[in-house]
């Protein structure tokens, strides 16, 4: 499960380079991280799930919200202080196929590896892995 964690993180990090230009391959690996982590606490593990969130108007508050914590994590870890630019690219990453599998994947090994010490390890962002740490506590 590591090397498909692994995978999956280098590839959706990828993705947030070419679209944000960050210099930190550390922060976009990060960024790549934390929205799996969104991922998985709001049941995205397949691209249908984010399809339904494409067909929705751009009115719709659910499609606000979701474009809403994927551009906010761009601001977080890129610095892009333009809330405009950080909302056209968390658009272009939800369009995007490969990036969308790429974060489902690593949202799905967090579902099944959560208590799994030995792959959780391999999550560089503490944030995260603190949080499963706690749930693991949490659900015993």
């Amino acid at each position: 499960m590591g090397g498909v964690l692994f995978d999956a993180t280098k590839k959706a990090a990828y993705f947030l380079w070419e679209y944000t230009g960050c210099a930190s391959a550390l922060n976009l690996w990060l960024c790549a991280e934390d929205m799996a982590c969104f991922f998985e606490q709001h049941d995205i593990l397949n691209g249908s799930r984010v399809e339904a969130v494409r067909r929705k108007s751009v009115e719709d508050p659910g499609y606000i919200q979701f474009v809403q914590h994927v551009a906010f994590r761009i601001y977080i870890y890129t610095n892009m202080t333009d809330e405009f630019i950080n909302w056209c690219i968390a658009e272009r990453l939800i369009a995007n196929d490969e990036w969308v599998t790429a974060m489902t994947e690593m949202a799905s090994v967090y579902r099944k590896e959560k208590s799994n010490q030995d792959v959780m390890s391999d999550v560089r962002s503490e944030n995260v892995r603190a949080f499963y740490d706690e749930q693991t506590i949490y659900n015993r």
